[in-house]
């Protein structure tokens, strides 16, 4: 049954399927490796991730046959570089400074990490994992070995998710599911991800597929902890919607989460822990002072020769505010918004468990702190997860489990609204010869003092022209002094019996519930001084929500084997 397993795989790539891969995978990695945000080796100077521009490495990835693979993940470990092999089966990537191994990872295929030399060709030879092939997997109401799957199925460990010691699962989980395109719909701390599985199915309604947790469906599976989860498996196709119906439409993303084990007489207790600095990979390419003020000038040329205007293009006519411009009307700041709107953000996980168990019965407790750090000024996200198991078997006819998740999270966004003026638009629009702050207040454009000029400068009853800055807010104001604090308390567990009837039968009756109660608090001060775009006399806001779901399913299972077939 493995050989047939293998060899319809291998059918598969070498025909239509190969090239739908490839489309899929090549527009994942585009996507998924364009970020923002780098976690991982650095060298860094001024806050800026330097990149061997001279070094790039290439080669073909096979399989033991003798044929290109598609798709395969070529990536530097703990990085966000990485590319997916052509249809070809040929790479080739850009390589960090200060990274020596070369990972290349493929489904059904052992991950090899080559060692970086000085060839800058890296031929790799893909050898089959067959022990993957016997590993039991989830699919729906039970579970089946890989090797009898028939369905498209992807599945990834949870060691494998929490090596990013990322806030959300989604984010760990990219890259290690074929099919399956995750992308950072925000830089927010904890922000939304997209996630899409073997391309959109619907125009105008929602693409997201189905979580299902333990059994029981969750709806914001962004909160929960990645240290929790023992393995995630996705299905792709038709047997989705044939085990959840309509909501299975887009894909489910079955999570099982971590239990008790088997540890014998003994209690095993373990800490995990990580540490984490983000910084801000590039900035916009905006004008300073000096070539703001230039471009004001050749404005002014630009009317005279253009619009009839006969302007002066001395410019310390126009800028007379002492306090920001010298008596040349040259600018005395110079202020690069975008860095000071930014930080290096410090982020850490810490993870305590504590598990026993043997074959009768087994308890986990698992307790987690989160502190997750944006790059912006005052943006977070925290969060404290309780997760209780327990399991047992009482009689040779009767098995029980019980399993309990609190998660508590909070944090501070700044809008990410392109429409509003929130802190991401006003840090590439502010003006540059503008401080932060002047005579002990943040600045914002409305402090700016010019002096009316003539319409022609030869005649003086021409009538004046005046110049004023449009209204824009300080950006580091708006992330220090702007609140928008979230809250959100998450109940979820399940509860089952099951039922072993006779040998290979077993019937199962569990009940599931996701509660969710969510508030948000906004304030905006009016002291000691209104702020450019909001409300003159402050404003505070606050909403709470609450919901409930629940489920309760009861189905029978028969499992056995009559003889072996090839």
């Amino acid at each position: 049954m493995k050989e047939k397993v293998k060899k319809t795989f291998k059918g598969y790539c070498k025909g239509y399927g190969k090239q739908a891969l490839f489309l899929s995978l090549t527009f994942f990695f585009l996507q998924s490796f364009h970020e923002e945000i780098v976690a991982g080796p650095l060298n860094k100077q001024n806050g800026i991730e330097e990149v061997n521009q001279s070094r790039v490495i290439r080669g073909i990835v096979k399989d033991q046959s003798g044929d290109p693979l598609v798709g395969v993940s070529v990536y530097f470990e703990g990085t966000t570089v990485g590319v997916a092999t052509d249809i070809d089966g040929r790479y080739e990537i850009q390589k960090p400074s200060n990274i020596s191994e070369l990972s290349f990872s493929y489904v059904g295929f052992k991950t090899q990490v080559i060692a970086i030399t000085n060839n800058n060709v890296i031929d790799v030879v893909l050898e089959e994992d067959n022990q993957l092939l016997d590993e039991v997997v989830v699919v729906g109401y039970g579970t089946m070995r890989k090797s009898d799957v028939t369905g498209a199925i992807s599945t990834a460990k949870g060691s494998d998710i929490i090596k990013s010691q990322s806030f959300n699962a989604l984010e760990g989980l990219k890259g290690k599911a074929a099919g399956v395109n995750i992308f950072s719909n925000t830089g927010q701390p904890g922000g939304e991800m997209r996630v899409i599985i073997r391309g959109i199915a619907t125009i105008n309604a929602s693409a997201d597929p189905l979580y299902v947790v333990d059994g029981v469906v969750m709806k914001n599976f962004r909160f929960l902890n990645p240290n929790d989860i023992e393995s995630i498996e996705v299905l792709k196709d038709a047997s989705a919607a044939a085990i959840y119906g309509a909501r299975g439409a887009n894909g489910v993303v079955l999570v099982t989460t971590k239990r008790g084990g088997n540890t014998g007489s003994r209690s095993h207790i373990s800490y995990d822990g990580s540490f984490s600095v983000g910084t801000m990979l590039r900035y916009m390419d905006v004008m300073d002072s000096h070539e703001w003020m230039a471009a004001f000038k050749q404005g002014l040329e630009n009317a005279n020769a253009w619009q009839g205007k006969n302007f002066t293009t001395d410019l310390s006519q126009i800028f007379t505010d002492e306090r920001l411009f010298n008596s040349d009307g040259s600018p005395k700041y110079n202020t690069d918004w975008q860095k000071e709107a930014d930080r290096t953000a410090f982020s850490h996980n810490h993870q305590l468990s504590i598990q026993r168990g043997d074959k009768d019965s087994s308890v986990g407790a698992f307790l987690n702190y989160t502190d997750q750090q944006g790059i912006l000024h005052n943006s977070y996200q925290k969060r404290l997860n309780v997760k209780l198991s327990y399991d047992d078997k009482p009689t040779n006819w009767l098995s029980t489990g019980i399993n309990l998740l609190v998660n508590h999270t909070w944090g501070q966004r700044t809008s990410d609204n392109p429409y509003g003026l929130g802190a991401l638009r006003t840090m590439v629009e502010q003006l540059p010869f503008l401080p932060l702050t002047l005579d002990g207040e943040y600045t914002q454009t409305n402090v700016v003092q010019t002096t009316a000029i003539l319409n022609d400068k030869d005649n003086p009853s021409s009538g004046y022209q005046g110049f004023s800055p449009e209204g824009v807010g300080n950006p580091v104001e708006l992330l220090k002094r702007l609140e928008a604090m979230t809250y959100r308390t998450n109940i979820f567990g399940n509860a089952a019996l099951t039922f072993h009837l006779l040998p290979g039968l077993d019937l199962k009756t569990q009940i599931g519930v996701d509660y969710e109660h969510y508030r948000y608090a906004g304030y905006t001060p009016f002291t000691p001084r209104t702020m450019i775009n909001q409300s003159s006399t402050g404003s505070a806001s606050a909403n709470t929500s609450g919901r409930l779901y629940w489920q309760e399913e009861t189905f029978l299972t028969y499992d056995k084997i009559f003889g072996k077939h090839s």
